[in-house]
C-alpha cells in the first residue's frame, strides 16, 4: 500500500511538473534550422547524375562540402533558376554553389569543374 502511494505521488508530481519543463525546452525550437541573419553560401564539386527541368532539380554525387559539414553523398537539389540546367548533362563534373540553411539549400550557380 505504501509503495502504491509513493508511486501515485511520484506520477502526480511528474505530470504536474512536466508541462513547464517541456515548455521551457520548446522555446528554443523557433530558431531551429536558421543560421543567424544571413544564409550560408557553400561550394561543392560533384558529378551530375540526373536533372529534371520540370521540377527544377538536379541530382549530384558530390564530394564533402566543408561549409555545411557534409560528407560525400548523392543528393537532389532544387535550382534557383531553370536556366542553370541548360549547360549541363548527366556525367558532367561540375562545381556548384549552394545557398540556404538546414538540409534544403538551393543550387544558385553551376559550372564545369576545373
Amino acid at each position: 500500500m505504501k509503495n502504491r502511494f509513493i508511486v501515485a505521488a511520484f506520477a502526480t508530481f511528474a505530470f504536474i511538473g512536466a508541462p513547464s519543463v517541456f515548455a521551457a525546452d520548446m522555446d528554443n525550437m523557433s530558431n531551429m534550422g536558421k543560421s543567424g541573419s544571413t544564409e550560408k553560401v557553400a561550394h561543392g564539386v560533384g558529378i551530375v547524375k540526373a536533372m529534371d527541368a520540370k521540377q527544377n532539380t538536379i541530382t549530384l554525387a558530390h564530394q564533402p562540402i566543408k561549409e555545411l559539414n557534409w560528407s560525400a553523398m548523392t543528393m537532389t537539389f532544387k535550382v534557383s533558376d531553370g536556366k542553370l540546367l541548360k549547360d549541363v548533362k548527366a556525367g558532367d563534373q561540375v562545381s556548384f554553389d549552394l545557398k540556404g540553411s538546414g538540409m534544403a539549400p538551393v543550387v544558385t550557380a553551376i559550372r564545369p569543374a576545373k
